[in-house]
């Protein structure tokens, strides 16, 4: 089974999923435990599944669970289902990790200053919090020392304090001018519900109380009930005024729930999406899958050849990345860029590194065979040879048992690599031993995803370089082993931390690209597809290839409220119009005349569960 975009993260889930069942026991914490705990007057009788479907609801799927768990801690972001937090919960900016996009939030705007080491935000007014609490600078302050102290998060800080009811001040120990984003994307909480909670991380929550669209209506395990918050801040938002979450235990029951219409909104893999959903009724029936981070082939750049970044350039020229994504990623998967960052962001390029990025993506095994040569390689009876005149031996490629897709890849790579001589010899592995095998650097080569995620390269680099992990020892960042000092690729990575100046962000992403393209320590292979089918018979407002606002993944905690309030009743007499105007947008990039520059994460919590990897990986397919 592959859902929910490829995300390792959903692997976790269902394990979370089936350790937790459909009850959860109640862990106190502090004074306010019956406070936290207590169903809201809201709350209703839960309805089942069966029931039919109405024009003003909005009935989302984050993806195919065992059943969905009645504990809502923002800490906790991924207990299913996955992403209806962020319809509780809001951040102080909410940002679109493929181009930069920022729109102020629960912020309205704010300032770096002391060489960036300062930064202060100023607050919206007239905000309350949906148990009708007013939200001001004490909620925001009380939030980071309580994740500061009792969750060991924000390090880079040295103290967050409120100047008046609306101004926050974070005060940086260093310049590291990236993490504005951890920031912005945290939810904050209400100080009069949470103070006395010790526990946060294992804190249950049945009544989520934030700033957020929508409040708690029902639970059962297999259906959840949102209704508008009275309270909410926007001018008449959301448009929609419930939403129902319908438990799918497949992907093919999802599947033939959004074709008959009983899902408005979800993310689903199927090889025959078309035949199995859109043409069932093309009219409404959609789909559209944005591109999101690179899928990598690794080496380990520790062993020879490996180990000589001309060989690594001459690989990715023998690898046809057009036939992996017509045929391995059934044309859902784009080829990618040799720079090995999203799509979206190519912008950040100049023209010289994105003509080196199109040209080193390409299927060129003359130029690759002309590289080696030009090293003292040769071919001979099909088999490449060193100059020394020892023959290249039989090399391992890795990949995940049961992705049928990246099994497809794989065989494709290992057709590829012939024509340069090489001989592949494929082996798939348990998800578990090749997470362990590429952390040990127990491997030749491997199908795998180990780019972050993030609305500049930045992100997209973070976890490559740095200090070069012995074999044998599990590797956190850089499991490729490669030996980046001499390159000025890290130095420029860590500048980039001591700089909001946009030209200057520029320069540096260029200097890291460019390296990255001459000794090429990862080697990008299609774009991971974001999976997103939507129907518009009743609801519209829905992200298109036409009008693609925001990212649409209804199962991520960090994203999906920008959409949600996007939506609206196509029988309403008004549609939405959005609360916020044009002008509360923001265009994080150095390449664009705005006011907010460097790039951001998903979200805080979005970010904690994807340090590794942004959140991309796997999961079996059925």
């Amino acid at each position: 089974m592959k859902n929910v975009h490829k995300a390792l993260i959903a692997v976790v889930i269902t394990a979370i999923m089936v350790m937790l069942s459909v009850s959860v026991v109640t862990t106190a914490a502090g004074s306010n435990a019956s406070l936290l705990n207590a169903r809201s007057s809201v709350l209703t009788s839960a309805t089942n599944t069966t029931s039919q479907t109405s024009s003003d609801t909005l009935y989302i799927s984050p993806g195919p669970s065992p059943a969905y768990v009645d504990d809502f801690n923002p800490f906790s972001p991924y207990n299913p289902p996955s992403g209806i937090d962020s319809l509780f919960y809001e951040p102080l900016y909410q940002i679109n990790a493929y181009n930069g996009t920022a729109i102020p939030w629960l912020a309205t705007n704010y300032s770096w200053s002391a060489n960036d080491t300062v930064l202060t935000f100023h607050l919206r007014q007239n905000v309350t919090f949906s148990n009708g609490d007013p939200f001001n600078a004490t909620d925001v302050v009380f939030t980071f020392n309580m994740e500061m102290q009792d969750i060991n998060e924000y390090s880079y800080l040295s103290s967050v304090k409120a100047m008046g009811n609306y101004t926050v001040i974070f005060n940086f120990k260093t310049a590291d001018v990236p993490d504005f984003y951890y920031i912005a994307s945290n939810w904050i909480l209400p100080e009069s519900q949470w103070q006395g909670v010790t526990s946060p991380l294992k804190q249950v929550i049945t009544n989520p109380i934030g700033t957020g669209p929508y409040v708690l209506s029902s639970f059962s395990p297999q259906e959840i009930i949102l209704v508008k918050n009275t309270h909410y801040w926007q001018p008449n938002e959301p448009h929609i005024p419930k939403i129902e979450y319908i438990d799918y235990t497949s992907n093919n029951a999802l599947v033939l729930a959004l074709a008959d219409g009983q899902v408005d909104w979800a993310p689903v893999f199927s090889p025959n999406i078309t035949s199995l959903f859109v043409n069932k009724d093309p009219t409404y029936n959609h789909y559209f899958f944005p591109q999101g981070q690179t899928v990598n082939l690794l080496t380990n750049d520790l062993e020879w050849p490996f180990n000589q970044s001309f060989f690594r350039v001459a690989l990715s020229l023998s690898i046809n990345r057009t036939q992996i994504s017509s045929i391995g990623e059934y044309g859902y998967e784009l080829p990618a860029n040799a720079a090995n960052i999203m799509q979206q962001q190519e912008f950040w390029l100049n023209s010289t590194n994105q003509n080196l990025s199109k040209s080193l993506a390409q299927y060129n095994t003359s130029e690759a065979l002309s590289i080696l040569e030009s090293h003292g390689y040769y071919m001979s009876g099909g088999r490449l040879y060193a100059q020394n005149g020892t023959e290249i031996p039989t090399i391992t490629l890795m990949t995940v048992a049961g992705y049928t897709d990246w099994d497809s890849d794989v065989s494709i790579i290992s057709q590829n690599l012939k024509s340069i001589g090489l001989n592949v010899n494929i082996v798939t592995p348990t998800s578990t031993e090749v997470t362990q095998d590429i952390a040990t650097g127990n491997f030749q080569m491997a199908q795998e995803v180990v780019t972050s995620a993030g609305p500049n390269p930045w992100y997209d680099y973070t976890g490559i370089g740095g200090p070069v992990p012995a074999l044998g020892t599990a590797a956190l960042t850089n499991e490729m082993r490669w030996n980046s000092s001499g390159t000025g690729f890290y130095r420029a990575y860590e500048s980039f931390r001591s700089t909001s100046n946009p030209a200057t962000q520029k320069q540096l992403i260029n200097d890291m690209a460019g390296v990255m393209l001459k000794d090429m320590p990862v080697i990008s292979l299609v774009y991971s597809a974001d999976w997103y089918e939507y129907v518009n018979k009743t609801i519209g407002g829905f992200v298109t290839p036409s009008n693609n606002y925001w990212i649409p993944l209804s199962w991520d905690p960090g994203i999906m409220e920008v959409v949600a309030l996007h939506l609206y009743v196509k029988s309403s007499p008004s549609k939405s119009t959005f609360a916020l105007s044009a002008d509360d947008y923001y265009i994080i990039g150095g390449v664009v005349a705005a006011v907010v520059v460097i790039g951001g994460v998903y979200g805080t919590m979005v970010s904690r569960s994807r340090k590794k990897n942004g959140g991309k990986g796997k999961e079996k397919e059925e």
